[in-house]
């Protein structure tokens, strides 16, 4: 393995653990605690639901481009797709979703450790972050978790 790549899956993995972590010590109160409320109106429970699915889109994204595909597709709207697509995990408990992340996320390790060192600086397109490298686009499935994890700590400190 290549030093990139013990780095991104050491780093996939650390942060699968900080956000099952956040999740086990959250109260059926805070799950309930809605984090946004403006284009999305996400409890904190279904911002893990949107972590699942969008996660599980991103692999698309990643076979796309390593199979030499240009990466999104232009016509992906992804506000539609936030606004439905975590929805359809309402029906499944706590422990059924995060079992589902952590299956996603390992999903997402197998496919960094598959790679090439060359793989990582393939170029494509993702539907958030333009025109970069799949290397990019892989961190940021890490990244965007810790950036929802922080809109959910907020969400749920005391008032001051």
């Amino acid at each position: 393995m290549t030093t990139r790549q013990t780095n991104i899956i050491a780093i996939l993995r650390s942060s699968t653990d900080e956000t099952v972590q956040l999740y086990a010590e959250l109260s059926p109160e805070q799950l309930q605690t809605p984090v946004y409320s403006e284009e999305v109106q996400w409890t904190v429970r279904q911002v893990l639901a949107h972590l699942i699915t969008i996660e599980k889109t991103m692999h698309w994204l990643f076979r796309n481009i390593l199979d030499g595909g240009p990466g999104s597709p232009d016509d992906f709207d992804v506000a539609r797709f936030n606004r439905t697509q975590p929805q359809k995990l309402d029906h499944l408990s706590l422990q059924q979703l995060l079992q589902r992340f952590k299956t996603v996320r390992e999903e997402t390790i197998a496919i960094v450790a598959g790679m090439a060192d060359a793989d990582f600086d393939r170029k494509g397109w993702h539907v958030f972050l333009g025109h970069d490298r799949l290397e990019r686009f892989i961190r940021w499935a890490y990244e965007h978790a810790r950036l929802h994890e922080d809109d959910i700590r907020r969400a749920i400190a005391p008032p001051l």
